[in-house]
């Protein structure tokens, strides 16, 4: 199918190439569509409970996301896919790791083998500010 479009490919000996890329995107598009019928799958379950309802819901958003407008629904659903993964990604940074390395630089352990050479009992005291200063910011 792609040797027909781009004939000019068989004379650059890019041949296997193309033949790969014209099995690999009809497959990867099978995948997509699992993956969409998946959450769609989830999503409906989760709303409506496993009722006759919720599968006839199934069904027709199945069809019509699916064998129908699945041109536009699919971009739809890769891009939805990267910005959850990429918001979940900075959101995570942003209010998990930031105020915890903040609270260890200001404890003093953020120094590089700060912690190498503690006791037990050092490192209990420590564990037991950390948890005072979590509790003074709001973070249980």
């Amino acid at each position: 199918m792609l040797a027909a479009i781009f004939p000019a490919l068989m004379y650059l000996g890019a041949m296997p190439f193309v033949l790969f890329l014209d099995d690999l995107i009809p497959d990867m598009t099978l995948v997509l569509k699992i993956f969409v019928l998946l959450t769609i799958v989830s999503y409906v379950l989760q709303h409506l409970g496993k009722g006759p309802l919720a599968w006839m819901v199934i069904a027709v958003l199945s069809y019509f996301i699916i064998f129908d407008y699945f041109y536009i629904f699919g971009g739809i659903y890769v891009l939805y896919m990267l910005v959850l993964f990429g918001a979940t990604q900075i959101l995570m940074d942003f209010f998990i790791l930031a105020p915890q390395a903040a609270m260890e630089q200001q404890m003093g352990g953020g120094e590089e083998g700060g912690g190498e050479h503690m006791t037990g009992q050092e490192f209990g005291e420590k564990q037991k500010r950390m948890m005072e200063l979590r509790h003074r910011a709001g973070m249980r």
